[in-house]
C-alpha cells in the first residue's frame, strides 16, 4: 500500500519505520528539510514517569499565578481568539479527578510501550543516538514541592510504575561530579533519556535505506477530496500528489489543515525553549526535572541541555528573554556549578509542542474521511511516545488489534 505522511518529525518519521516495516510503500513530506523543528530540540526524555496528563486539578490555579510573572513556567499571550477560547474552555472541563484517573493508565501503557521500543530501536538502528536507560530525578527545594512529588511518586508505585523517594545525601550519592542543593527527590529507574537530533538523523538514515521516499521543502495547502476519501495533496508550488492513505503528523499545523477537511481537532502550540551547554566543567549525568520551577536537564554526549516553559502565544519564533532567564535562574538553586548568565551567545532553541485541551494525544482513523490517519497532539511527551504512536499508526493502516486501548485517543473526541 502506498502512504503519504504530512510531517517529517519523531511521529511522522517513526510512523514511516514502523510503516515500511510492515511492508508499505512510504513518502514522507515536510515543510523543512528533515533537520530541524520540535523533535530536535527537545530534553530528549523518555518518561514513563509521566503518567498525569497536564490537565489535571490544580494546574489551572498554578497557570493563573503564574500568568502575572514574567520569567514563570507557563504563559498565555492575551489575545482574542475563537479557538483559543475554546480550547482554554475544553482545558477546564478535563481538568476533573475522574478524567485524569480515566487517563493516567493510557497515558502510563502509551509510555511504558515507547520505552520498550526505544530499548529495541537502541539496538537496531545503525547509527548511535546516545539512549541511555538510567533514569530520571524529580527534584525538589520547597515543603510543597516535596508533598507534591511524594503523592505523584505513591500514585505512580499504585499503577506500576517504579518510584523512589530519596533523601538530599541520596541524591547527591546519584551525582559524585557535581554539588546538588535539593530538599531530596524521586528517582524514576525506569525512565531514559537520548540526544533527538541524533535520533531524528538516525531514523532518516536508516528510512533512506529501507527506500522511504522524502519530499523536503514541501507544504502541504490543502486538500482535494472525492467520495469521503483524499485523493490529492496540494502544495505550495502548486502541485498535486495523488494519495492512496495519509497520514497526518503535522505537530501544531494540523489543527489548520484539518479545517479544509472540515474536522474539528483543537490545538493550541506550546512554546518551548532550551539551551545547550557545550562540554560544561562540571554537570549531572543523571537527567532531571526541577520540579518547582519545571525545567528540565538532560545529558547529551559530553553536551548538557535544558529547557523549559509552555507559552501559548499563536506561533511567533520570537524569544521571550523573561521566559529563558526563568530557566537560567532556576539551574544553581539546584546546581550550584550551573550558575549561566543570559547572554546573546547562548544556543537558545525555540520550538512548538501541539498541545490537546485534555493532555492525550490524538492516535487513530478520521470518521469522516475514509483514508486518513491522524497522530498528534503529544505536547511535551512527543518524543517519548513517538514510537509507541508509529507502531499504532501501523496497527491502525493495517486493521490489526491496537497494542494501546485507542478509545480515549480519537482525533475527533472534541467535533
Amino acid at each position: 500500500m502506498k502512504i503519504h505522511i504530512i510531517g517529517g518529525g519523531v511521529i511522522g518519521l517513526c510512523s514511516a519505520y514502523y510503516l515500511r516495516q510492515a511492508g508499505h510503500e512510504v513518502s514522507v513530506i515536510d515543510q523543512g528539510d528533515f533537520s530541524e523543528g520540535c523533535s530536535f530540540g527537545n530534553a530528549g526524555m523518555v518518561v514513563p514517569s509521566h503518567f498525569v496528563p497536564l490537565a489535571s486539578p490544580g494546574v489551572i490555579a498554578k497557570g493563573l499565578k503564574w500568568m502575572f510573572q514574567p520569567s514563570s513556567p507557563f504563559f498565555i499571550k492575551p489575545r482574542l481568539n475563537i479557538s483559543l477560547l475554546q480550547w482554554l474552555w475544553q482545558f477546564y472541563r478535563a481538568c476533573h479527578p475522574d478524567r485524569v484517573q480515566e487517563a493516567m493508565p493510557i497515558i502510563r501503557d502509551l509510555n511504558q510501550g515507547s520505552k520498550e521500543l526505544y530499548d529495541e530501536l537502541s539496538k537496531g538502528l545503525a547509527l548511535p543516538f546516545d539512549y541511555e536507560s538510567r533514569g530520571l530525578l524529580m527534584l525538589y527545594r520547597t515543603p510543597k514541592g516535596e508533598q507534591e512529588e511524594l503523592s505523584t511518586a505513591a500514585t505512580a508505585n499504585q499503577i506500576g510504575v517504579e518510584a523512589r523517594a530519596l533523601t538530599p545525601s541520596e541524591v547527591q550519592k546519584l551525582e559524585p561530579d557535581t554539588t546538588v542543593n535539593t530538599l531530596g527527590g524521586v528517582l524514576y529507574p525506569g525512565d531514559a533519556h537520548l540526544a533527538p537530533h541524533q535520533f531524528m538523523s538516525a531514523l532518516v538514515n536508516d528510512l533512506r535505506q529501507s527506500g522511504v521516499t522524502f519530499l523536503p521543502q514541501t507544504q502541504v495547502k490543502t486538500w482535494q477530496t472525492s467520495k469521503g476519501k483524499v485523493t490529492h495533496l496540494l502544495t505550495q508550488h502548486k502541485e498535486k500528489i495523488e494519495v492512496d492513505q495519509v497520514i497526518l503528523a503535522a505537530g501544531s499545523w494540523s489543527e489548520k489543515l484539518l479545517r479544509g477537511l472540515n474536522i474539528k481537532m483543537p490545538i493550541q502550540d506550546g512554546k518551548g525553549y532550551s539551551v545547550t551547554l557545550p562540554e560544561p566543567a562540571r554537570r549531572p549525568t543523571l537527567p532531571s526535572i526541577l520540579s518547582e520551577d519545571k525545567v528540565a536537564i538532560t545529558p547529551m554526549g559530553k553536551d548538557l541541555r535544558f529547557g523549559g516553559t509552555l507559552e501559548l502565544g499563536g506561533m511567533s519564533n520570537a524569544v521571550n528573554p523573561n521566559r529563558v532567564k526563568g530557566i537560567l535562574s532556576a539551574l544553581p538553586q539546584f546546581y550550584p556549578d550551573l550558575a549561566i548568565p543570559y547572554q546573546q551567545n547562548l544556543d537558545i532553541w525555540v520550538g512548538f509542542r501541539p498541545c490537546s485541551p485534555d493532555g492525550l494525544p490524538y492516535i487513530g482513523p478520521s470518521r469522516h474521511i475514509q483514508n486518513l490517519t491522524i497522530a498528534g497532539g503529544h505536547a511535551m511527551m512527543g518524543l517519548s511516545l513517538g514510537p509507541i504512536t508509529g507502531k499504532l499508526v501501523a496497527e491502525v493502516i493495517d486493521q490489526k488489534k491496537p497494542s494501546v486501548n485507542l478509545s480515549l485517543l480519537h482525533p475527533e473526541r472534541f467535533a
